[in-house]
Parts: structure tokens; C-alpha cells; sequence
């Protein structure tokens, strides 16, 4: 038999309480879950297809990585995208103040948390450069320089300023020659390194591609900066 419960069940208040601070609740997610509108898990956008069959092994190209000191960006495993986490947490996520509302407290992540699960160095010289170019091919001109191949024409590959991961997964598909010279190693490099920051670090509403400003701090790669 079923235990009887003569108190009334508490009704939880939805909040927030006070709303000086917390001033976008209507339009906040939770706002229509607590009307009875839930409208389920959100897509998630990933890339793990793009790299999933991309297995670096090469010493070569791995060094360079080290020297870029990122090799815990190397190391850290492909995830799977759980949306019905992602979507608890955005229920969770307060843009007014930019933590996380938990039955406990706030939270919210911080610098440290990032090297943390990266090993990403958070010391260095700040990465400061142009996110665009006034003249169009200019960044076709930086792929042909840094990345050894042409882009063609037609407005599928290069999209102002962001290239198809899939490209340069292209570029790295086969292995290197063992007779590579210093400049097709790192032309290989790039294409990997490139991609991997855009599959893990530095994604965006494309869902496919990566920015091509990261490549102009891979110029030198024999003796790269120290960046953080």
C-alpha cells in the first residue's frame, strides 16, 4: 500500500524572488518551462564527425603541438554532447550575472577551470590580431602561404573569414611522407592545429567551420611565442 500523505505538497516559487537583478526572466527559458511550455531538450551543435576518424600520430607534427603548448588540447578526449544536460544547464544560466543558479548557490566557470581540463597555459602574451581583412583575398592569399593549398572560388570553402573543417581534415587525411621537407610538415601542422582549435575551443554558430585568424600566430613554428 501506498503511504498516506495528509500534508499538502509545497509548491516550489519559480522566482526569481526579486527581480531588480534578474531583469530578462520573461524571456528566459525557464520562465516558459514554469508556464507548462517546455519545449524539450535543445540541438546541440558539435563537431566530433569532422574529427572522429582523425587519429595524430605522426612525432612531427606532435612536437610542433608541444612547442604551441597544447598538447593538453591534443590529449583531451573526443566528448559526446549530452543536450539533455546542456539544455538543464541553460535553464540554469543566468545572462544578468553570468553564473550558473543552483539550489545551493551560484557557480560559473572561471579561467581556471579551463586550464584545468585543457592544461591550457593562462600565462604568456595575450593574443591580440585583426578578426577581418578589407581585402577579400587576403585570406585566400594566408591559406596558399600557411596552409599549402588554393582555395577555390566557390563560395562554399571560404566563407569570409571561415573555413570548412572538413578541408583541412582533407589535408591531413593522408600521413605525411617520411621524406616530408620543413614546410609541408608544417603546412600539415597548421591544417591539424586549426582544426582541432576549432572542434574544441573555438566553436560557433557555423557548426562547421573554423575562423582563419588563429593561423597568422602559427607563422613561426620554429620557435613560436609564448602565448596564453
Amino acid at each position: 500500500m501506498e503511504p498516506q500523505i495528509d500534508e499538502e505538497l509545497e509548491v516550489l516559487d519559480p522566482g526569481p524572488r526579486q527581480r531588480s537583478l534578474l531583469t530578462r526572466q520573461p524571456y528566459h527559458r525557464s520562465e516558459a518551462i514554469w508556464n507548462g511550455e517546455d519545449s524539450g531538450p535543445l540541438t546541440c551543435r558539435g563537431r566530433t564527425k569532422e574529427m572522429a576518424n582523425v587519429q595524430m600520430q605522426d612525432n612531427r607534427v606532435i612536437d610542433i603541438i608541444k612547442l604551441l603548448r597544447l598538447e593538453g588540447l591534443f590529449r583531451a578526449p573526443s566528448r559526446e554532447i549530452d543536450n539533455c544536460l546542456i539544455s538543464a544547464l541553460v535553464e540554469r544560466w543566468r545572462p544578468e550575472t553570468y553564473t550558473f543558479h543552483l539550489p545551493h548557490g551560484e557557480m560559473t566557470i572561471t579561467l581556471q577551470d579551463v586550464e584545468v581540463i585543457f592544461r591550457l597555459p593562462i600565462d604568456g602574451d595575450v593574443l591580440v590580431g585583426p578578426t577581418a581583412v578589407v581585402d577579400d583575398g587576403g585570406w585566400r592569399r594566408l591559406c596558399t602561404e600557411l596552409l599549402g593549398f588554393s582555395q577555390p572560388n566557390d563560395n562554399k570553402t571560404l566563407v569570409g573569414q571561415r573555413i570548412l573543417i572538413s578541408r583541412l581534415v582533407e589535408a591531413v587525411a593522408a600521413p605525411l611522407p617520411h621524406d616530408a621537407t620543413e614546410m609541408q610538415i608544417h603546412w600539415y601542422a597548421r591544417c591539424y592545429i586549426l582544426a582541432l582549435i576549432g572542434d574544441k575551443l573555438f566553436m560557433d554558430k557555423s557548426g562547421d567551420r573554423v575562423h582563419l585568424m588563429f593561423l597568422d600566430f602559427m607563422r613561426n613554428l620554429r620557435d613560436p611565442p609564448q602565448y596564453s
